[in-house]
């Protein structure tokens, strides 16, 4: 019998991005390359690291903590696209088209992010088949999975884009090697509110619906969630 935690992986895996370069996989003067160009840099929370209409420094690897990635909506609202956190790459799209930045980055807490300048990537992209091959997947996988969340948001209520998102964040906010799966999500209202797409106000209203039906708990301004299956079943993906 498959047990819940199971079931979710089948059922959020086509919403969930994963993108990161197995830097392993690359020869030792590929490795070299990489390690000796990086550069290091500091991030406290809430600082951003590039802003929309800019154009992208490099190739960008989450070394510890989280990064939102958000778009400026016309009505002066933002939306969070992604959250990436440990091992997590980004910023390779704008690099390969020459273009800025539609989105901006922000540190959710404090971060080290791993920078791999725009000039050794561009030399990296022509030369490593082995780079060519992982980013082309990324964007694959990049575009599968904004394709489905826009439309399952498109199409669901707010109860039901709010159990999905949880069942994301969770994986997000769950500690590499952890012995327990469910973790608390230490995400404010206002950011998940942009997350899921609906004003703080709905936001409030739903995470109170949820508590009341022992789907979560709250500990400070933390979620964990409680009764993932229930959870499971109201986001409308269960199968």
């Amino acid at each position: 019998m498959i047990d819940i935690e199971d079931r979710i992986e089948n059922a959020v895996k086509k919403y969930h991005f994963i993108s990161s370069i197995h830097f392993k996989l690359f020869n030792e003067e590929e490795q070299r390359i990489f390690f000796e160009k990086k550069q290091l840099i500091n991030l406290k929370k809430k600082e951003v690291l590039f802003e929309q209409d800019t154009y992208s420094r490099g190739l960008y690897v989450v070394k510890s903590g989280r990064i939102k990635i958000q778009q400026l909506n016309f009505d002066g609202s933002n939306q969070i696209l992604f959250i990436y956190s440990q091992g997590d790459i980004f910023g390779y799209r704008n690099l390969i088209t020459s273009e800025r930045n539609n989105v901006s980055a922000i540190a959710l807490e404090p971060a080290e992010i791993e920078l791999i300048p725009a000039d050794t990537f561009m030399f990296l992209l022509k030369t490593s088949n082995t780079l060519n091959q992982q980013l082309l997947r990324a964007v694959s996988d990049e575009f599968t999975v904004l394709t489905n969340r826009i439309n399952i948001f498109a199409q669901r209520g707010i109860k039901e884009r709010l159990s999905l998102a949880l069942l994301l964040l969770n994986k997000k906010y769950t500690a590499p090697h952890a012995t327990e799966y469910f973790s608390e999500i230490k995400l404010s209202r206002k950011d998940l509110a942009d997350y899921v797409g609906t004003s703080i106000e709905n936001m409030v209203r739903t995470i109170q619906f949820f508590k009341q039906k022992k789907l979560i708990k709250t500990i400070g301004k933390s979620i964990v969630i409680t009764h993932p299956e229930n959870l499971l079943i109201l986001s409308g993906i269960y199968y």
